[in-house]
């Protein structure tokens, strides 16, 4: 049986009675949504089956990361691993790709369900508090990758039987705890990883153009608000960037 997850609360958070809590858990809708598929995720499956061409018969794992704290209970914007997201498409918290015998499951945390407090009262999960994660509906249907709770990754890393498991270390201390380092394995993967990513097929350099598109235009918005320095400082074209970013970007 699981134990209640810990609940990311603050001492200065109010005690929740259980009648209130009680009523916070009932009459919510909770839809699955029907998400097309990705254009990443094709190419996502095709980086996976180079990748694990490389390491047949191993294990291999990579994280996406969590959270890291900027002070006391604020967090940084999170940003997933850059390999993770490379080999999987996926950009939530928290999430593990594992390869193995040329299957890949993707081990995610889905939105909160409606039978615990987190949903309304965890300050990095919550639903009314950082917003809506996908379910690994979602996640499944959006990035065309079979997604299993980030609960089951524990023992899917101790049942593999003799195969080798390689792991990108350094990205989560809780994926490093879970097995042990080998360090001329786990660097031979590190190494492979750099070097797929190193090159980029017609699709990428498509992205990184249209990126570069978007920042001269960044640049040009804030040049046509110059003047506006005078009057508001830099924070007039800073918010000018941003909303360029937030509009035509990944921000």
């Amino acid at each position: 049986m699981k134990t209640p997850r810990e609940l990311h609360v603050e001492s200065h958070d109010p005690a929740v009675p259980e009648a209130y809590a009680a009523f916070m858990r009932t009459g919510w809708g909770d839809r699955e949504l029907d998400l097309p598929r990705q254009p990443v995720a094709d190419r996502a499956a095709e980086r996976r089956a180079t990748l694990a061409s490389m390491f047949p018969g191993e294990q291999i794992v990579l994280p996406a990361g969590t959270f890291k704290v900027r002070a006391n209970d604020t967090d940084y914007k999170f940003r997933s691993d850059t390999a993770h997201t490379y080999f999987s498409g996926n950009q939530t918290s928290d999430a593990v790709l594992v390869l193995e015998d040329g299957e890949a499951v993707l081990y995610a945390r889905p939105r909160s369900s409606r039978d615990t407090d987190e949903f309304f009262r965890d300050r990095q999960y919550g639903e009314l508090w950082a917003g809506r994660r996908p379910s690994l509906h979602e996640l499944s249907s959006s990035l065309g990758i079979e997604c299993r709770h980030i609960d089951r990754l524990q023992d899917a890393l101790t049942s593999n039987g003799t195969a080798k498991t390689r792991v990108l270390r350094g990205v989560s201390a809780e994926v490093d705890r879970m097995v042990a380092a080998d360090e001329s394995l786990d660097a031979d993967l590190q190494r492979v990883v750099g070097e797929l990513r190193l090159i980029k097929d017609d699709w990428e350099i498509a992205e990184l153009q249209e990126a570069c598109d978007i920042t001269t235009l960044g640049f040009e918005d804030c040049v046509r608000e110059w003047r506006q320095v005078l009057a508001y400082g830099e924070r007039w074209i800073e918010g000018t960037f941003h909303r360029r970013a937030r509009a035509m970007g990944n921000d």
